[in-house]
């Protein structure tokens, strides 16, 4: 697949003097440089910028933090005209999977991962809950199947179609679908249509091929035209992207910045195997059963949650994600935590335990295997938690409880509770606590991810 951002603007509401608005900074970064990275935490690797006003300056942008993306540019000289032409400037990428994407636009990478994974070959983000107050491209459809895109739709329009949302400025294309719309464009820049925007060649694409929706209903997103959503941005938007990080998340940093780990020779892959055999150790010294090496097994298996973090944290801050990379890392939890719950019964036995024990941990060991395997089942289908994120957390966080007890009470934090027990020699309690819990939790976890999808459609 191949992003092509759209960066020529001149961004007039911005006010005399203003930067391109893809180079404005948010939280530190500019809207370019998170563009980037969220397409590589999404695993795309590929990228056309189309630029034109103070082209070498954003070009400039893009190299400074393509980071092993792929990364070409391509000028629109004509950038003081419609948007139509820099789409058009771009047509030698229409032989692939496209993703057509605003360069204006701050939206969380959940959104994104959520286009490109959608099972829709062709799909758009549209939210559904965004005012209409006659500025945003609004899509309109018949059920999740778009059909009209327009920013004051016509009460004809109202009538015959249904009014679905605005769209968020981003269209997941097919190979297939890439051509039909490169004749499109083709056909309206021929007819003069070239102070077009690019949305208004989009009604006739939607006839052409089924484009449906992927909803973005409640994620903190916005498209910065003026100098107050960029003061929203700023102070509403980002800080709804990522909590205050959990216990073990400040550890991990922590110790990331003390012992330079960030700068060790080491691929967050290489990382990741690591907490394999880290989390392997821990669940052999469990098995012995003795309880200083339960100690020991406490000790190694914060350990792993720990080198489980650090993978991820250094993964984004070399540019180095990878789809291939969240799957090793979801393969390597549900190893370790299915031996773990494994060797938990061997351990008791070992120290005399009645042989029932070994059953419940069979018991755990299952379920705990059908946690991961549920999760990437859903995850592999394109729909679910996995996918478009777990929205009852986002209540937590928002008042239900206080913020630093919401944001510990998440998976990340599980290690504590396991560490706790073997500290307090509660194995037995545990052992059960984790046969029956993680059956629940797989059977609610595919329950809410189906539930949640088919709410979402």
């Amino acid at each position: 697949m191949t992003a092509i951002i759209l960066a020529a603007g001149v961004g007039r509401r911005m006010g005399a003097g203003a930067p391109p608005k893809c180079l404005m900074r948010v939280g530190g970064r500019s809207l370019l440089q998170r563009t980037l990275e969220t397409l590589r935490s999404v695993g795309v690797t590929r990228a056309v910028l189309v630029v034109g006003h103070a082209a070498e300056a954003v070009a400039t942008e893009a190299r400074a933090h393509a980071r092993g993306m792929g990364v070409a540019i391509v000028e629109n000289p004509r950038y003081r005209e419609g948007a139509i032409l820099s789409l058009w400037a771009a047509r030698g990428q229409f032989t692939t999977d496209l993703l057509i994407m605003d360069a204006d636009v701050l939206c969380p990478p959940a959104l994104l991962e959520r286009l490109v994974h959608s099972p829709h070959p062709n799909a758009m983000l549209v939210d559904r809950q965004s005012d209409d107050t006659g500025e945003e491209q609004i899509v309109l459809g018949r059920g999740a199947q778009a059909w009209h895109i327009t920013k004051r739709p016509s009460d004809e329009l109202r009538r015959t179609l249904t009014p679905l949302g605005e769209s968020i400025g981003f269209l997941k294309l097919s190979r297939a679908a890439a051509e039909p719309f490169r004749r499109l464009l083709e056909s309206k820049i021929q007819s003069g249509h070239v102070g077009w925007e690019h949305e208004q060649v989009y009604p006739e694409l939607f006839r052409a091929v089924p484009v449906y929706c992927e909803w973005a209903d409640g994620s903190p997103w916005i498209e910065i035209d003026t100098p107050d959503d960029l003061r929203r941005a700023e102070q509403e938007i980002l800080p709804q992207w990522a909590p205050a990080p959990c216990l073990n998340r400040v550890v991990a940093q922590a110790g990331l910045r003390g012992l330079g780990i960030a700068r060790w020779p080491m691929t967050p892959n290489q990382w990741t195997g690591i907490s394999l055999l880290v989390g392997l150790a821990a669940a052999a010294s469990l098995a012995d059963g003795r309880y200083p090496a339960v100690v020991l097994s406490a000790v190694l298996f914060q350990a792993f949650y720990i080198i489980d973090i650090w993978d991820g944290e250094i993964a984004r801050a070399r540019g180095l994600s990878s789809r291939w990379g969240s799957w090793w890392d979801l393969i390597v939890d549900g190893i370790v935590h299915t031996a773990y719950g494994w060797a938990l019964a061997v351990g008791l036995h070992r120290l005399g335990g009645p042989p029932w024990l070994l059953g419940v941990g069979a018991v755990a060991a299952v379920g705990l295997a059908l946690d991961f395997l549920v999760t990437a089942v859903t995850k592999l289908q394109g729909f679910g938690l996995a996918v478009y994120g777990d929205a009852s957390r986002r209540g937590w966080a928002t008042g239900r409880l206080p913020r630093w007890v919401a944001v510990n009470l998440t998976n990340e934090n599980f290690s504590w509770l396991i560490v706790a027990c073997l500290l307090l020699d509660l194995r037995r309690p545990l052992l059960v606590a984790l046969a029956a819990g993680s059956h629940l939790f797989w059977i609610r976890y595919l329950w809410r991810s189906y539930n949640f999808a088919q709410a979402r459609r």
